[in-house]
């Protein structure tokens, strides 16, 4: 009877450690980056063995009202030429955890495009988003709303080929390409693993 009980509670602490153990497995690349984010951030960023990529100077930091929102941003040297302002943004506190990546780029006309694409952890969803810099621009003024975005567009000639082609050579080719350098990824920049993607203007 012992022999049973005993086997029945082992059995028991096996199912019970899965239920804790696996769900916390990063189950996609934005996963990967920021779990390790968060283990690292207080210490030696491990974002900081990207060439090129630097943590904003403050981190680590004690200030309650940053101390979880770790950042960085390119070397605009590394980057694709027409490219800049390419930043990684974490949140690890209240509200929406998850990681940002934004990047900019200039057309040829007076206006900037400025892409966002946002990972919330708890849904393990990836929204994609875009809005508009007019040159030059005022600070913390932009436009995001759709239908003159897109008006936008149209004017400009840029269609969601060249967006998804911003898009793909940035956060693809760059960012989820650096980190497959620095660390041993189960995911590729091809292929994200388990993750919802939303687009934006995949039906513009």
């Amino acid at each position: 009877m012992k022999k049973i009980l005993g086997l029945i509670a082992l059995i028991a602490l096996i199912v019970l450690s899965c239920f804790y153990f696996f769900p916390k497995q990063p189950k996609n690349i934005f996963d990967e980056i920021y779990h390790e984010t968060e283990k690292t951030y207080h210490t030696n960023n491990i974002l900081r063995n990207i060439d090129g990529f630097e943590i904003d100077d403050v981190w680590p930091s004690d200030d309650p009202n940053i101390s979880n929102n770790p950042f960085g941003i390119y070397d605009n040297k590394m980057t694709p030429s027409n490219y800049s302002k390419i930043k990684i943004s974490f949140n690890f506190g209240e509200g929406i955890k998850g990681m940002t990546i934004r990047f900019e780029r200039k057309t040829n006309s007076n206006i900037t495009l400025w892409y966002s694409a946002h990972y919330n952890i708890k849904k393990k969803v990836l929204q994609k988003e875009l809005a508009i810099f007019e040159e030059p621009r005022q600070p913390g003024q932009y436009l995001d709303d759709e239908e003159k975005v897109r008006e936008y567009l149209g004017k400009n000639n840029i269609s969601k080929e060249d967006l998804d082609k911003d898009y793909d050579e940035i956060v693809n080719q760059k960012v989820l390409k650096d980190w497959c350098t620095i660390y041993d990824s189960k995911y590729t920049p091809s292929n994200y693993g388990e993750v919802k993607v939303e687009t934006q203007w995949e039906n513009w």
